[in-house]
């Protein structure tokens, strides 16, 4: 109950919150900012490594066509698989 005597409640309306530039700035400078984990600093070699380009990668070229012609077989197997299922007895 004491506490209710000694913070009592204001009114404030939303219109009258605006922030003066220097409160945003004390905000956003580089010293009020904390660290994104809660458990302080990331550890070392934190980000993933740079994804290869398609330039760049170590497949050739007949690699890569017998890896999207062997898709395309095993699409169409499953397409007479699924024809001979629903067809009627």
């Amino acid at each position: 109950m004491a506490l209710a005597r000694a913070r009592p409640y204001t009114a404030v309306s939303p219109l009258s919150r605006q922030f003066s530039p220097i409160a945003n700035a004390a905000l956003f400078s580089s010293s009020a900012r904390r660290s994104v984990t809660s458990e302080g600093a990331p550890p070392p070699n934190f980000r993933l490594p740079r994804q290869e380009r398609w330039n760049e990668t170590k497949e050739s070229t007949m690699d890569k066509a017998g890896n999207y012609f062997l898709f395309t077989e095993m699409l169409r197997g499953m397409y007479v698989v699924l024809e001979q299922f629903f067809r009627p007895p």
